[in-house]
């Protein structure tokens, strides 16, 4: 809203009218366990004193702007905070750096007695990243009573280049407000037609339907100029605040109320996404608590337009990183790998995890994973592409007696994805999969597989349609076994040496489109190599399609 120091530094405030006097139907509710992967938070923390110097909590609010950047709150990447006070925002800052949150600060007013215990005042961004670049964007037109300034920062929210940036506009003059949005919209207009994402986050201090909003909101929405799409404009239950008809349309300016003021309650906080870079964006706001701010918290999620369900065959990579989250990396023609696709959290858990195309035969990609007790668990994946909690199942246990799981397709020609597990011994495990997520008791391939330190599956690798196998020993030579199609394979055939400066290898799928499956290698300084299979056991020179993959993390 209207800074609280305008209760310091100004006479009286104009009221905000509320949109309308009687609440809507329960909004949507987004949870952190469905909603997409990309997550925001924008707060305008009341940090001063909201007007009255009994209600300086610096706990309070602190542990409120923590708790949703954890795996138990909203697991949010960025968080643009407004009316903070640097004392807040350098508590949070160091309460989230073991997260890998950075952030940036910029007083809009200096210490003086009064606000903020005699310590600055001004906004805030903070990223789960490191920042690359930072830049201050100046919207004040000169006749306001404060700075009004948004700290921007460049980062990588989930492995990709974007710019976020925090808001606060003008709260007592609407011209003000409509010049210094339409100078922020130009600024960050450029980063996007640079192909870079932008996030704005903050108290924009007017409703969906007002003038200062034209600059945001996509065309295609009324009086729309802008280029972003809004975190709560596809929540059909506020629709009928401008007329809009959900049977009509998906999209309206209009929103889950932020903002409880004396003339009711308003939309004025917002978090706004780069329409071409995302998609499955959705957003709402928690419930107010009046012991923090008159304002609530504004969550909003979305995906990367590139990302999403890509079917039972996408070839490729998955990673999982230190903080045991998933990233997907889908091959493209001419053997690259897009950029990253977050696929799942809280897989730090597992000690085993694999790609089995299929598995349970609902038409989606499904992972194979074994957790620190053995238990065998089936991911399939969501609408969305993604690996949750909330998808999987458990289907076996005792699975802590494997070293190597594989997933090698149709490995007995039934027609149906298999598994393959070596022990401790060396001996080597057949499980004939059963098409519903489920599979036969184990039958023997054979002892000895001991000798090799990196095991893969990569489908037909010799095009002959059935299933092989290939292994690297400890001196570096990779052996091929061409399967035999009823569970067991040929003796061993020698195609390739010095293997031994990978730390992982990948059986990567048809990563180059050429309707044979490829290798990919990971070096011990996080090289990623590709081979693209050439149909008869062997493979082309090698060319790297990408960089800090860390050594000792899970690819598969």
């Amino acid at each position: 809203m209207r800074s609280r120091l305008s209760v310091l530094l100004l006479s009286a405030l104009v009221g905000l009218t509320m949109l309308t006097t009687s609440a809507p139907a329960a909004a949507d509710v987004v949870t952190p366990s469905t909603a997409p992967p990309l997550r925001f938070v924008s707060y305008n923390m009341c940090g001063n004193v909201c007007s009255d110097p009994a209600k300086y909590d610096l706990t309070r609010r602190v542990d409120y702007i923590v708790s949703q950047a954890g795996g138990g709150g909203w697991n949010a990447d960025q968080i643009h905070l407004q009316e903070v006070c640097r004392a807040q925002f350098d508590t949070i800052l160091n309460r989230l750096r073991g997260k890998g949150f950075n952030g940036v600060f910029e007083t809009t007013v200096a210490a003086r007695p009064g606000i903020c215990g005699n310590g600055d005042y001004g906004i805030a961004i903070l990223v789960k990243s490191t920042i690359t670049e930072t830049k201050i964007l100046r919207l004040a037109k000169g006749a306001e009573s404060e700075e009004i300034d948004a700290p921007c920062v460049k980062s990588y929210l989930q492995n990709r280049v974007n710019w976020a940036c925090s808001v606060h506009l003008y709260w007592n003059d609407e011209p003000l407000r409509v010049a210094e949005a339409e100078l922020l919209a130009a600024e960050t207009k450029v980063w996007q037609d640079a192909g870079i994402p932008v996030v704005l986050g903050g108290d924009f201090n007017a409703y969906p339907h007002e003038p200062p909003m034209n600059s945001f909101y996509r065309g295609g929405l009324p009086g729309g100029t802008g280029t972003y799409r809004e975190a709560d404009e596809s929540d059909t239950e506020y629709f009928p605040q401008r007329g809009c008809d959900p049977a009509q349309v998906t999209g309206c300016r209009s929103g889950e109320f932020t903002f409880t003021g004396g003339s009711g309650e308003s939309k004025i906080d917002y978090l706004f996404l780069s329409d071409r870079h995302v998609h499955n964006v959705i957003g709402d706001s928690l419930p107010l608590d009046t012991r923090l701010s008159d304002h609530r918290l504004l969550r909003a999620a979305a995906t990367w337009s590139d990302c999403g369900n890509p079917g039972t065959t996408t070839a490729g990579v998955i990673r999982r990183d230190a903080t045991g989250a998933l990233y997907r990396y889908s091959g493209r023609p001419g053997g690259t790998v897009a950029p990253a696709c977050k696929s799942g959290t809280g897989w730090n858990g597992m000690t085993t995890a694999l790609r089995h195309g299929d598995f349970d035969g609902n038409g989606s990609e499904d992972i194979i994973a074994v957790d620190t007790d053995g238990r065998l668990w089936l991911y399939p994946a969501d609408a969305a592409g993604t690996f949750t909690g909330s998808t999987r199942r458990q289907i076996g246990t005792g699975w802590q007696v494997y070293d190597v799981l594989l997933a090698p397709g149709d490995f007995n020609g039934d027609g149906k994805p298999d598994l393959l597990g070596r022990d401790t011994s060396g001996a080597l495990w057949f499980y004939a999969g059963n098409g519903t997520g489920g599979y036969a008791p184990r039958a023997s391939v054979g002892p000895g597989w001991q000798i090799y330190d990196l095991l893969i599956a990569p489908g037909d690798f010799n095009g002959d349609g059935k299933a092989d196998l290939i292994g690297r020993d400890t001196s570096g030579t990779l052996w091929f076994y061409a399967g035999n199609g009823t569970g067991g394979h040929a003796p061993r055939v020698r195609i390739g040496t010095g293997w031994q400066i990978y730390d992982a290898l990948v059986a990567a799928g048809d990563v180059d489109g050429d309707g044979k499956p490829d290798l990919i290698g990971r070096d011990t300084t996080g090289g990623l190599w590709f081979y693209a299979g050439n149909g008869a056991a062997g493979y082309a020179a090698r060319t790297q399609i990408g960089y800090g993959f860390p050594a000792g993390e899970l690819i598969f």
